[in-house]
């Protein structure tokens, strides 16, 4: 590679969850902590007498705020409301619109995490933290000092396999780079992806399931409603997640129902054009037996009656229907995977984007150099134990010449070595082929394709390299510049760039080296790690060999669960 921006490689005492929530401004390379207009070609926008001025105290239509004031200029508002709690007679339906409320509501702490079992696989292992259905809540970030100030807006959309997460995170670097920088909550598990006849038969459109991807839809009519008050540009807006998020970008980008809700979007390590493709509603014939089954499994797993079955479970605790379906194994794919209903997703999302259908906006997308290190025990327990059982399970999965090809290119010569080589597999095989194939069928609108191969200091990354997740604090910019300066200013680098991104639908500028436009043709990518630099054909070998698996019909890695129902610290519910 070459017209890279060296980065000293520096290893030092570091943790994500630690660092997801150090919230720093630095300003190092490509400017990060600076306003957009110096480093992302947005004018900065100037107060105007027809502005009304923003401070905590904010007055929406749905009722009064009182947010917190941070350093640096910053306004944050947190645990707002943008649907009305999914509880009672509401759970499972589709997200409605929330009351107002009277008197000041208090906006000045992060709101309760929906309803899920506890992570439990290193490195993504998280604290319990108080739990309940009425978490239909996002959270607000922006410098603005008037509302007229028409600043871009960036919806971050948390990841955690459709089942773990919060939109729980420090939005003010994002802020002082001069985005209004907005977070979201969405049900998760059995409450946000659960279809059924009786749901169905119910449903003014004759479906079921999708509900937090609906929710986050609703999430964006709520931006596009209110986001002018904080600031905001509602007709600049950026969408943006990593793994169950970027998969949720990819899903929006295909639904017709958030047509004109974003204008730009990002996926950082996760697809819908992975390697599941969706569920049907019912039983088509193609061997998934539908959404709509594998809810009726639930519902006899959790005693319901025959009849009348979804009246029953609504009344049923939390906890207990996720204690239930946390066990079942049979609910392992149901909740990775959104349901093909005509009316989310008229069809699969390759179907919507070969046909033109999807919404064509500016796209950037990447993953990391070692996404499979910390889920390949997950995605493939035991394999790693052997060279023996390494090569078995890529006869098994892949057979003849493709297995033996994957051998060649993936070689694992001792047993200490089929650990990485697995490793690769999964990283190659569920995350870099997956967002070359967004990449490839995106439309007219521009791409950018990014590659995330920077070791983050402390015991993860010394343990798991570049893994799953391990570039959201250096997207955040909260790298802590007095614990590793080199990873400061990457994070000062990336950030800076997607703050450009959001702004324009170009990440070029500052300091950054030039970053071409992706094409199928020349497959150009920009690496962010030890330097930063532009090179082509990332991977591409590796690449083909799942594109020529998958275009055979070959099956997907069957991943498993990672959670615990038995842990000594369960999480704290409260119930709607």
């Amino acid at each position: 590679m070459s017209n890279g921006v060296a980065l000293m490689a520096g290893k030092r005492s570091w943790r994500r969850g630690a660092a997801l929530g150090l919230g720093l401004a630095l300003g190092v390379l490509g400017g990060c902590g600076q306003p957009v207009n110096e480093n992302a070609g947005v004018p900065e926008a100037e107060a105007a007498a027809a502005g009304v001025p923003i401070g905590p105290e904010m007055t929406l239509a749905q009722g009064r705020l009182m947010g917190t004031a941070l350093a640096n200029g910053i306004h944050a508002w947190m645990d707002v409301p943008y649907a009305a709690p999914p509880i009672g007679g509401l759970r499972w339906a589709p997200p409605a619109p929330g009351e107002p409320w009277e008197g000041v509501r208090d906006a000045s702490a992060f709101g309760e995490n929906c309803v899920q079992p506890q992570l439990m696989v290193e490195p993504f292992v998280d604290e319990p933290r108080p739990q309940s259905e009425d978490c239909l809540t996002l959270n607000v970030w922006s410098g603005a000092q008037h509302s007229d100030e028409r600043r871009p807006v960036m919806v971050w959309i948390h990841g955690g396999a459709l089942i773990y997460g919060s939109g729980d995170t420090d939005g003010a670097p994002l802020a002082e780079q001069g985005v209004v920088l907005v977070s979201i909550n969405y049900r998760l598990g059995p409450f946000g992806f659960f279809a059924h006849p009786e749901l169905s038969a119910a449903s003014e459109h004759g479906v079921s399931g999708n509900q937090g991807f609906l929710d986050q839809i609703a999430a964006l009519r709520w931006v596009r409603d209110n986001i002018e008050a904080f600031g905001g540009d509602p007709n600049r807006v950026t969408i943006f997640g990593e793994s169950a998020g970027s998969l949720s970008v990819s899903t929006l980008m295909a639904s017709p129902l958030a047509a004109g809700l974003f204008h730009r979007a990002i996926g950082q390590s996760g697809s819908i054009f992975a390697n599941r493709h969706g569920l049907s509603t019912d039983d088509d014939g193609d061997g998934d037996g539908g959404g709509e089954a594998l809810g009726a499994q639930l519902a006899e797993a959790l005693g319901a009656p025959s009849e009348n079955a979804v009246a029953a479970l609504r009344e049923r605790a939390a906890m207990e229907i996720l204690a239930t379906w946390d066990e079942g194994t049979v609910f392992n794919d149901y909740y990775r995977q959104p349901v093909i209903d005509g009316w989310l997703l008229p069809a699969t999302a390759r179907e919507i984007f070969a046909a033109g259908q999807h919404n064509d906006v500016p796209l950037m997308v990447g993953s990391n150099a070692d996404e499979g290190s910390a889920i390949h025990p997950v995605a493939a327990p035991g394999v790693a134990a052997s060279t023996a059982a390494y090569a078995a399970w890529l006869e098994e999965r892949l057979g003849g010449d493709l297995a033996a090809r994957a051998l060649e290119l993936y070689p694992a010569a001792t047993d200490e070595a089929a650990a990485q080589a697995l490793s690769d597999v999964v990283c190659d095989d569920m995350f870099t082929w997956a967002m070359r194939v967004w990449a490839n069928a995106a439309g007219e609108a521009p791409v950018y394709l990014y590659y995330f191969s920077r070791v983050p200091p402390g015991e993860f990354g010394d343990q798991y390299g570049s893994y799953h997740a391990a570039e959201i604090p250096y997207v955040f910019a909260q790298m802590d510049a007095a614990t590793s300066a080199e990873d400061a200013q990457l994070a000062s680098a990336m950030s800076a760039a997607w703050v450009r991104f959001a702004a324009t639908g170009d990440p070029n500028g500052g300091d950054l080296p030039a970053w071409p436009a992706y094409t199928a043709e020349r497959e150009d990518y920009m690496e962010f790690g030890d330097q930063i630099a532009a090179g082509t054909a990332l991977r591409s070998e590796k690449v083909a060999l799942w594109e020529t698996h998958y275009a055979a019909g070959g099956a997907p890695i069957a991943v498993g669960g990672t959670s615990s129902a038995s842990t000594a610290e369960e999480p704290v519910a409260t119930e709607g």
